[in-house]
């Protein structure tokens, strides 16, 4: 029945059983929706994970933050000049490596994470995952942090 609307195509059916063809589309799907979101506050996911990281972890270097968020040392480099231009993050020398710069997030940043961000990116993702029980979404949480490497 393949080709009348009845059945999907062999192959579509196989990337709809497709583990990580699926975790990949359901991460293209919130990243574009934040993406969207953010843009009002010219911002993009990339800037939001960084600033997230720097409220939990308090002052980072710029390589320990890339290392987090899997981002290289280039791309952070402009990352951190942007919020930096924005007065979201500070940059300084490392008290314990002057070779390397610290980046400590200002108030205006903790303000506008807090204030906006945080609950924009919490409504993103329940529109996207909405339709999932707080247990289910638990549930899926703990599966993700193990395939990341998480507890």
């Amino acid at each position: 029945m393949s080709g009348n609307g009845h059945e999907p195509a062999p192959t579509a059916r196989l990337l709809a059983e497709s583990t990580g063809w699926l975790l990949n589309d359901a991460a293209r799907e919130v990243t574009l929706r934040l993406e969207e979101a953010l843009k009002g506050d010219d911002l993009r996911w990339r800037d939001y994970g960084v600033l997230v990281v720097l409220e939990a972890a308090g002052p980072l270097s710029q390589q320990e933050i890339g290392r987090r968020l899997a981002v290289d040392r280039s791309t952070m480099v402009h990352i951190i000049d942007v919020l930096e231009q924005r007065g979201l993050v500070v940059r300084s020398r490392d008290k314990t490596d002057r070779r390397a710069y610290s980046i400590e997030l200002t108030e205006p940043g903790r303000t506008l994470l807090v204030e906006v961000l945080h609950p924009l990116t919490a409504e993103v993702h329940g529109r996207v995952i909405g339709r999932l029980t707080l247990e289910d979404r638990a549930h899926l949480n703990r599966i993700l942090g193990q395939l990341v490497g998480g507890p």
